[in-house]
């Protein structure tokens, strides 16, 4: 029956196993226990019994417990935490003494003499303490923006404090301040070399990927509204308040001679606004520019200097136009529209406008046609309708971005859209996509069927966000090539939200990428976003068999390939893990045992895909970690609980993913009424091994769960805010254990906040080691139970309770009270009583405001702090510099006063206090972790964290990269490029060359030699270097390779020297000489020839339609008069 609300689980809780439905279930039948009654438990003080707690209290319990004498690594081996066991600890500390991190002083402390028992720490009081970095993650701040580079292959982001960091393959992390105040709007990869940023007023910072530096900044008199830029030229536009556009040279920092006067006032002469919205460079021509003004948007022409064509769009009274019109209509009856944005199409031919009311217009770029206009839901907005419209009381979001993207094949085209699909007050939460597909042909097609056209997209699809944020903006990764805007071929669409996390979607089908071995560890952090973390330690030969070991000439699956590597890797002297829980139900497990979290040795659970949701309520809240039967349990933000295990898939089928079986049986786990429900049939059939899941334990309106815990035994325990816990056995899917807790003496509401299992000796076992739970509370007491029994058979007992800390105990560790070991069960516990581990273990408990250290139930040590200041208590262990014996320490982390100290096992006695050098918050300390060998896993911020070690026993290895100081960023093997060639079609607009541009923005030709190295190097791999014509076209990109024992010797060589090696230097003289010569001249004459008939052909097409419409009009109207 339910009890205070909360409903009995023993109702429904039968196995989950067909093949188990008739085994009895092993437990206390107890549904609720009363603490208070426990207290008058009473035992026989014979001498050769273990005295119980009541007793107990009359003696002194320091003295109590018997000398411990000093075991040595030959009697006992297993110096498993956290690692595994037989593991060598690494290296003395001074064996450290050519490493380049500086070390605080060491410490000169005389800990004082524990008079009841040995210093399980003694020896490691001498060694040199301090805070070494090993890596950091995370970014400060939120993102704002991003920019991706598909050439060298590198990613950027910004955040909301104006730091930047620019991303490569894994390990590669460059980060520096800019020095502005007002935030920035965009970022651009340039020439390979250069990363721009223009901030929301007037500035553009150019910055150097080869010395990571700002190098120049450009700025203007005027505030910048708009600019544009191509990955081929160093020139950017900019489009200013005053309506005039003006062009940098970014690698000198300079302005160039360009001044256009705004070019609206010809048409509305008195409209007072004159800035220049968006202005656009053509895809084809570098010559061309399209511009934007609030009311009309030019066409430009730099070599003619003059404009092309004039794009207005108008709305006649009674037409519908955009959801957001006003209908302001001035004297001749029509509403102007404010424009926000234009885009090209990458054919160049056709070109789109975007206004204020959410219309969106196509034009024809060559004659200026307007070929429809229409919004998302709408088309032919611009039609009169001869009805009176009124202005819409629910506005909606108004367009912030749009792009027009393209396949392999840039005919090939799609729209994506933010903004313009929902009401102002929900926000941004969704992308459209219009997919119009192949572009039809321009010379062919009348205009009314590329009305048709776009009218009718082949496909129209909204890629969702579940999520609470909105969205800021999108980036497409285009990587066929830098051009079109970065919008081609783009496989991945970068989605950034206004909480600073960012997310993924495969295009074209907008699915959710959450593989975090596709981006760096940084970028994986943020996507989802993270909300839990913890660490456990791993056997390092398991550890190595799970990972997939790639051949040496195979580049990690990471889209970004670029840059190399200067921090070393650290010798892995044993097995660690971080892991991490994720919004919308993702765990990953990363490796930590090499210094750093590699995204390309990482596990990944998707729970969102195993329970068919994709909301907040799958979220995980909490995870623990076997390490020795390598099995998982996490909680939901739901209070569910799942149970995964490490082992391989028997229903694995590569070719068939669907699982129809599973997806069916998921509608029933709502329902159910069952609070175990065996979900193995929803293990996807494309993972060969991994973590499958096992079992879903559901809340039952139990609420939240406060503590859980997954042992070695296969058992779970877990805790509920109504104060049930249970104890379930995962292997036969049965609950052993079932309770409510309660205090009727104080009439106090109880609920576990912390469980742990241990193993030892307690007042009731005869001096047998048994497994012990322990289970902490929100009153500060920790109660302690026996299990027994075998499978099928279990028991549990309550042993005993004491009241030890000042309030909820959130940590609770068990160790060997004789070697300092972490008294952790295993299954060898299980099978028989170990010797070595058959002692009284001490039990650290903390909160936030206090440790305390018991041995048989008594209290040993106790040591205070601020209150809330402790955050993380955790043990580490290391070969002591002075008698070379492995010893163990208690570390731990104050989150208010940013401080990590060391302890002394068990008197609490501090050996070290070490500054934490990071703007740490403590509200997120609590989710740092302590791991092997002195490491510490802090966690700084929401989106920040670092993993540094304190005892300074890492070896690095060192090789020929980690020499450098920082991260190489700019690899000069790499050339830019081709940018696409011009479209016959356009054969009449003036074209301009490379060389033209520089002579007509400058007033000279580009010099041959510059003074800057970046300008150099930009010329050596530029596309409109004659020198690599012929490499740019046989060429691939040269990365660095982690997999490799030997990097290409050519990865730092310039295209130039390349050349040189491969291609004979001397000159072809004689007739062969002119032969080649005169081949060369004819091949020209010939494309020449070619792309004249072409544009030709097409004109004459164009005026054969156009005189055949005209003789049919004229025949209509001569028929109708005759």
């Amino acid at each position: 029956m339910f009890k205070n609300g909360t409903p009995d689980l023993n109702l429904n809780l039968s196995s989950p196993w067909s093949k188990k439905k008739n085994r009895s279930r092993a437990g206390s039948s107890v549904d609720e226990v009363t603490l208070g009654d426990f207290t008058n438990s009473s035992t026989s003080l014979e001498s050769k019994e273990p005295k119980s707690p009541t007793a107990l209290l009359n003696i002194n319990p320091l003295r109590s417990i018997k000398k411990l004498s000093r075991k040595t690594d030959d009697v006992d081996t297993r110096d498993y935490y956290p690692a595994s066991p037989n593991l060598n600890f690494g290296n003395s500390p001074d064996m450290n003494k050519n490493s380049q991190k500086t070390s605080f002083k060491t410490p000169n402390i005389s800990l004082g003499k524990f008079r009841s028992g040995e210093n399980l720490s003694s020896g490691l009081e001498t060694i040199p303490y301090g805070v070494y970095e090993l890596q950091q993650y995370g970014i400060v701040g939120n993102i704002q923006t991003l920019a991706f580079d598909p050439t060298q292959s590198l990613m950027a982001v910004i955040t909301n404090f104006n730091k930047i960091y620019i991303f490569g393959q894994s390990r590669v992390n460059v980060s520096f301040n800019l020095e502005s105040v007002s935030p920035i709007r965009a970022l651009k990869f340039i020439k390979g070399i250069y990363l721009i940023a223009v901030d929301s007023s007037n500035s553009i910072f150019v910055i150097s990927l080869l010395t990571k530096k700002v190098i120049h900044t450009c700025v203007a008199k005027v505030p910048i509204t708009s600019f544009a830029c191509d990955y081929s030229l160093e020139f950017v536009y900019i489009g200013l308040k005053n309506g005039s556009v003006r062009a940098f040279n970014i690698e000198t920092g300079k302005d160039t001679i360009l001044n256009l006067r705004e070019q609206q006032s010809p048409i509305f002469r008195l409209e007072g606004n004159h800035e220049v919205v968006s202005i656009s460079i053509h895809p084809r021509d570098i010559g061309t520019l399209l511009i934007s003004y609030p009311k009309v948007t030019v066409v430009y022409n730099l070599v003619e200097n003059a404009i092309k064509l004039n794009l207005v769009y108008q709305l006649p009274k009674t037409a519908v136009g955009g959801e957001n019109s006003m209908y302001e209509y001035n004297a001749e009856g029509f509403y102007y529209p404010k424009a926000l944005h234009n885009v090209w199409h990458p054919n160049g031919l056709h070109c789109v406008t975007v206004y204020v009311d959410n219309s969106i217009v196509f034009w024809d770029a060559k004659t200026g046609e307007k070929i429809l206009a229409r919004t998302l839901f709408d088309v032919d907005v611009d039609k009169p309708t001869g009805k009176q419209q009124k202005v819409s009381k629910n506005r909606m979001t108004k367009i912030k971005t749009i792009k027009w993207l393209c396949e392999e094949n840039p005919e090939k085209t799609s729209l994506l859209i933010l903004g313009g699909d929902g009401y102002s007050a929900d926000g941004y939460h969704q992308l459209i996509r219009m997919n119009f597909g192949k572009m039809i042909s321009y010379s062919l097609s009348s205009y009314a069927h590329m009305a048709k056209y776009y009218s009718q997209p082949k496909e129209q699809r909204i890629f969702a966000i579940h999520s609470s944020a909105s969205i800021v903006d999108f980036v497409p990764l285009g990587e066929a090539s830098p051009y079109f805007d970065g919008c081609h071929d783009p496989k991945l669409i970068s989605v950034i939200m206004n909480d600073g996390s960012m997310k993924f979607l495969h295009y074209p089908e907008g699915h959710r990428s959450m593989k975090a071995k596709y981006f760096p560890s940084t970028i994986s952090w943020l996507n989802p976003k993270i909300t839990c973390s913890s660490s456990s330690y791993l056997d390092r030969r398991i550890l190595n068999s799970m990972n997939t070991v790639k051949n040496a000439d195979e580049l990690p699956d990471s889209i970004l390939k670029g840059g190399i590597p200067c921090r070393p890797k650290y010798k892995a002297d044993a097995g660690s893990l971080i892991i991490t829980g994720h919004e919308n139900g993702f765990i990953r497990l990363w490796d930590s045992s090499e210094g750093g979290l590699d995204s390309s040795k990482i596990f990944e659970i998707d729970i969102s895909e195993l329970l068919l949701k994709d909301d907040e309520s799958v979220s995980v809240q909490s995870i623990s970690f076997a390490p020795e039967t390598l099995e998982i349990a996490c909680s939901l933000y739901s209070g569910d609980v799942l149970l995964f295990s490490y082992q391989m898939n028997k229903a694995y089928d590569p070719k068939n993913n669907e699982n129809l079986v599973g997806k069916m049986s998921s509608l029933s786990l709502e329902n159910s009424g069952k609070a175990l429900i065996n979900i193995q049939d929803r293990t996807p059939r494309n993972i060969k091994k991994g973590f499958l899941p096992k079992l879903l334990v559901k809340s039952l309106n139990n609420g939240k769960v406060s503590a859980i815990s997954s042992s070695n035994l296969g058992f779970v325990l877990i805790g509920y805010e109504s104060g049930r816990l249970l104890l379930i056995d995962r292997r036969s899917g049965t609950v052993i254990h079932n309770e409510i807790l309660k205090d009727k003496g104080l009439n106090l509401p109880v609920k576990p906040t912390c469980v742990e299992f241990g193993y030892g000796v307690h007042s009731q076992s005869n001096e047998r080691g048994v497994i012990l739970m322990y289970v902490g509370t929100n009153i500060g007491r920790i109660l302690t139970y026996e299990i027994s029994g075998l499978q099928g058979s279990f028991r549990v007992k309550f042993i005993e309770q004491i009241d030890c800390n000042d309030e909820d105990i959130v940590s609770i560790t068990v160790v060997n009270s004789e070697t300092g070991r972490p008294a952790i069960p295993t299954l060898e516990h299980l099978k028989r009583d170990v010797t070595a581990d058959r002692v009284y273990p001490y039990v650290i408990s903390s909160s936030k405001s206090d440790i305390r250290v018991l041995k048989n139930n008594s209290k040993i040590a106790h040591k205070t702090f601020n209150k809330g200041n402790v955050s993380k208590v955790g043990i580490t262990g290391a070969k002591s510099p002075t008698t070379g014996q492995v010893a163990f320490c208690l570390i731990v982390i104050l989150g208010i006063s940013k401080e990590i100290l060391t302890l002394t096992i068990p008197s609490l006695a501090e050996m070290s206090n070490l500054r934490i050098p990071y703007r740490i918050e403590s509200k997120y300390a609590s989710e740092s972790s302590i791991l092997p060998l002195g490491d510490v896993f802090i966690r700084i911020t929401e989106t920040e964290a670092a993993l540094v070690n304190i005892m300074k026993i890492r070896t690095p290895v060192m090789s020929l990269e980690t020499s450098k100081s920082t991260d190489t960023l700019f690899l000069k093997n790499i050339t830019v490029p081709w940018r696409p060639g011009a479209n016959p079609m356009l054969k009449n607009t003036p074209s301009v060359t490379y060389p033209q541009l520089y002579n007509l923005l400058i007033g000279r030709p580009r010099p041959n030699e510059t003074n800057s190295e970046e300008s150099t190097l930009s010329w050596e791999v530029s596309c409109y270097n004659p020198a690599n014509y012929t490499y740019i076209s046989t060429a691939k990109p040269i990365y660095f390779n982690p997999n490799a024992i030997h990097q290409n010797a050519q990865l730092m060589e310039t295209p130039t020297k390349l050349f040189k090696k491969k291609v004979n230097t001397k000159p072809v003289t004689g007739w062969l000489g002119g032969v080649t010569d005169y081949a060369s001249n004819q091949l020209e004459i010939a494309q020449n020839n070619v792309d004249s008939y072409l544009g030709d052909l097409n004109d004459d097409i164009d005026k054969m339609i156009s005189d055949a419409k005209n003789d049919a009009i004229k025949g209509m109207i001569g028929g109708k008069f005759s």
